[in-house]
């Protein structure tokens, strides 16, 4: 194998890959990064064998060839070369001499064919989406999903499409995300678990007014988009109904700024995370008043203003489970919905309803 590519480029592609390798692994091949010429481009692939990632990038292809080099090394060195074209020549016994300008380095790989293949991914129920409404479906779910792995359903996100309507959702128990983007066409109906991995790399990768095409199967789930593919297994198990945990009614509806009870809620809970980042909340003649204490350091109060229907209320919360709704929301006004401190708390963004979270209250002395 001999090929010149661009430097940042090639860069980019490891990064790219990067992801989908995990420094547990017991196996040393999956450490590495297969490295493959495939027509006019540069071929990578990193697996965990349970995400794939295969990034291509152009590349100056003067003799075909197959290796698989550590990524940390290979993305350590290339980091930090000219940024300029480099060559790869592939030498006897496995290793690759990489060029550039008056650098030169010498790598020990192991052989492609020792490299676990990405599973073929054939026939399935294929869908394509704007890369950038995806990405926001995602970003607005994925912080909720649990790390708890006795309960494996909760660990990802769940994924519907329902005639003309994708929802996303993803509950940890304790906070509930669900968003909605309405179709331009009817769609046959769908539900699968999407690890939070897989989410968490998607959210990175995504970048682009492109579509993103998908492919399911059975057990698994196929993106296609920038040149870039994913391969990921889906999570076996019956996901909550989560309608059940959506409140249908409430007896006090407020609406407020969301940069004011954003940037209120973060100085409280720098005093809240002394007290297991518990911030009260009081709701009274227009008025949001939030408190936090915790005895070896202080007090905190923060007063807002609002615009309130209903009930005088009073609700505890965690304050990051509040911190993160709030920085995903881009209204820059949020409605909450409560029905007494013991029921849980709904946000949403004004005058739009395909975005909801719920978030569990706490008990504070």
């Amino acid at each position: 194998m001999q090929i010149k590519i661009d430097r940042k480029n090639f860069y980019d592609g490891i990064q790219t890959v990067r992801k989908a390798i995990s420094s547990k692994s017991t196996l040393p091949i999956l450490s590495g990064i297969l490295i493959e010429t495939q027509e006019k481009k540069l071929k990578l692939v990193g697996t965990d064998l349970e995400l794939g990632i295969e990034c291509r990038v152009d590349a100056n292809i003067i003799k075909d060839g197959a290796i698989v080099l550590p990524a940390n090394h290979l993305a350590n060195i290339v980091r930090e070369l000219p940024n300029k074209e480099l060559e790869l020549e592939l030498k006897k016994d496995n290793k690759i001499e990489i060029s550039c300008g008056l650098s030169q380095f010498k790598i020990h790989g192991s052989p492609a064919d020792e490299y676990p293949l990405l599973p073929e991914v054939g026939s399935g129920i294929e869908y394509t989406l704007s890369q950038e409404k995806f990405q926001a479906m995602i970003n607005r779910i994925k912080f909720a999903t649990s790390d708890d792995e006795s309960r494996p359903f909760l660990t990802g996100g769940l994924l519907s499409i329902d005639n003309e309507n994708l929802k996303m959702v993803a509950t940890d128990s304790y906070r509930l995300a669900y968003t909605q983007l309405e179709l331009d066409k009817d769609l046959k109906n769908e539900k699968i678990i999407i690890p939070s991995k897989t989410l968490n790399e998607l959210s990175k990768l995504l970048n682009s007014e492109d579509e993103i095409r998908f492919l399911i199967t059975d057990n698994q789930i196929l993106f296609e988009f920038s040149e870039i593919t994913i391969i990921s297994r889906l999570i076996e198990g019956q996901f909550p109904n989560y309608k059940q945990v959506i409140p249908d009614n409430h007896k006090t509806e407020i609406k407020l700024k969301k940069k004011e009870l954003l940037n209120a809620t973060k100085r409280s809970a720098l005093v809240a995370r002394n007290n297991s980042n518990i911030i009260k909340t009081k709701f009274q003649n227009d008025k949001l008043m939030i408190e936090s204490n915790a005895p070896e350091v202080g007090q905190a109060y923060e007063e807002l203003s609002t615009s309130q229907h209903g009930d005088d209320t009073e609700i505890a919360f965690n304050a990051n489970y509040l911190i993160d709704v709030l920085k995903v929301i881009d209204n820059e006004e949020i409605l909450i919905e409560l029905s007494g401190e013991l029921s849980p708390g709904v946000i949403k963004e004004v005058d739009n309803d395909n975005y909801i979270h719920v978030i569990m209250p706490v008990r504070s002395t």
